[in-house]
């Protein structure tokens, strides 16, 4: 609603112009009244309106000081209108050296009104547009300059841009850097939410960056860190809304010109690396400052047990070994890009053993939405859950090749296993009787019947003893001992973890 404010020093004129008027059918809303122009001035000062319908004639101030007053005020954005009765040409003409070309005549026509606050809304709408305009045109142009100043340019971009920049440089003591890092999905949200903070702020313009990426040049009133830590913590609950992905932010050095915003740029870069490992959401450069990141290569050597795994270990083993090689990273603050190597490194490996097997490994790559390359990954975690599920289809994969590949061996295993039950063998001995991997033998036992080979051997001998106690009458020890149990009390364990009761009792049930 636009402001109004009536000034007229005849109370009965100013409640005819509220009563007779429909301003809000218009987009206008009354906020006050004034009994003459000196007292009319002074509340302009306070809180300009952006409409004014004022009488000429009035004590103290009249109508036409009331303007000649506000715009040597400088304000010259309110729009007037005069209410009078007179008729005169003189005043007419006065009135349009001041600008003024808006007329109601005393007494007010309903009608006349509301076709003058058409025009009116009509001319404020147009106005706030050009405003707008205007204004986007300035923000874009200071955007492009300040990006300038940031990535670099030829000496002439720069003298361009510090001169564009000109009217911005005087409305802040200092500036900063800040650098937003998402996760692509959600980046379009966040950049508009980010956008729309930064316009609410006259010295804060959002910058993009390569590779999707975008920060922030925030101006400062002092040279300091504590207003960039209160712009943080309103910033990063609004990005937060945006998206449910990971938000960081790095704050860089804070320079106390325009020109140096590159060094500022180049701090919050380097600061960003550290949000890799899970320092917080929000770093500043002077918290890492005479850090440094391990570049030690010795840290791919733990490639060699997750490949191992991949081959021969357990799932949960598969798993312990990528975090163990991840918790050496954020223990030794590895470099990003070395742990993107090492992440590659597995990858490419896992896949080759995956090929020898008879598989297709750009297939497996391909399902693991990995056909792009690795993702650096934002995030240190990401990182090692990204490689951790790659690892494990790589490895379920390879298991059924190798099934395939033995002709069925759990089966050929199982047989064994029924003709031999009462023996005693460890599964190692089994392995080694069938030409496989022990770990590999269980794992794809366990898938094909849904058990360990251990408790297949228990289910074999208590059936057999069940058999053996419905239709004989030896000894339960007796029956134990036969079916491979060399304590009773391991028979015993077993029996009732399968029956739920005795030896004895089952007999005695199962008796005619």
């Amino acid at each position: 609603m636009y402001k109004v404010l009536l000034v007229d020093d005849e109370p009965f004129a100013i409640e005819g112009l509220e009563l007779l008027i429909d301003w809000e059918k218009r987009g206008f809303r009354v906020e006050g009244a004034c009994g003459n122009g000196e007292e009319a001035i002074r509340r302009i000062r306070l809180d300009p309106p952006d409409l004014v319908v004022t009488d000429i004639r009035m004590p103290v101030l009249d109508g036409f000081e009331l303007i000649e007053g506000t715009r040597r005020m400088g304000n010259d954005s309110t729009l007037f209108v005069i209410a009078s009765g007179y008729d005169d040409f003189e005043y007419a003409r006065r009135a349009m050296r001041l600008g003024v070309t808006h007329y109601l005549t005393k007494p007010v026509v309903s009608e006349e009104a509301d076709e003058l606050l058409g025009r009116l809304e009509n001319e404020l709408r147009e106005r706030e547009r050009r405003l707008l305009i205007r204004h986007s045109a300035d923000r874009y142009a200071a955007s492009h300059a300040l990006s300038v100043l940031l990535f670099g340019g030829e000496d002439s971009e720069r003298r361009e841009a510090l001169r564009t920049l000109s009217p911005l440089a005087e409305q802040a003591f200092a500036w900063a850097y800040l650098h937003v890092g998402t996760d692509e999905e959600g980046l379009g949200a966040v950049r508009e939410a980010a956008l729309g903070m930064a316009e609410e702020l006259e010295c804060c313009h959002l910058i993009d960056c390569d590779r999707g990426a975008f920060g922030l040049v925030l101006g400062l009133k002092r040279s300091d860190r504590e207003e960039i830590q209160i712009f943080a913590n309103r910033l990063l609950p609004a990005l937060q809304e945006a998206t449910p992905g990971r938000i960081g932010v790095a704050a860089g050095r804070v320079v106390e010109r325009l020109d140096d915003l590159s060094v500022s740029y180049r701090s919050a870069a380097e600061a960003e690396r550290f949000l890799f490992f899970g320092t917080g959401q929000v770093i500043h450069y002077e918290d890492i400052r005479g850090k440094t990141l391990s570049s030690d290569p010795g840290a791919l050597k733990a490639a060699d047990a997750i490949v191992e795994a991949v081959e021969n270990g357990r799932p949960d083993e598969l798993e312990a070994a990528v975090r163990e090689a991840f918790r050496t990273f954020e223990a030794r603050m590895t470099l990003p890009e070395l742990v993107g190597i090492f992440c590659t490194q597995v990858v490419l490996r896992c896949a080759s053993v995956y090929k020898e097997l008879g598989g297709d490994p750009n297939e497996l790559i391909k399902e693991a939405g990995l056909d792009d390359g690795v993702p650096p990954g934002r995030h240190l975690r990401e990182s090692a859950e990204s490689l951790t599920r790659f690892c494990l289809k790589c490895q379920s994969a390879a298991f059924r090749l190798r099934d395939r590949r033995t002709g069925g061996t759990p089966a050929k295993v199982a047989d064994f296993l029924r003709r031999n039950y009462t023996a005693s063998f460890t599964i190692k001995e089994i392995a080694e009787r069938f030409y496989i991997n022990p770990v590999y033998l269980g794992q794809s036992f366990s898938r094909k019947y849904g058990m360990g080979i251990l408790d297949y051997i228990h289910d074999l001998r208590i059936e057999e003893a069940k058999r053996r106690l419905r239709e004989t009458d030896d000894a339960s020890y007796t029956i134990a001992e036969s079916v491979g149990y060399r304590g009773y009390q391991h028979f015993l364990k077993q029996f009732e973890k399968r029956l739920g009761m005795k030896p004895a009792d089952y007999r005695l049930l199962s008796s005619p």
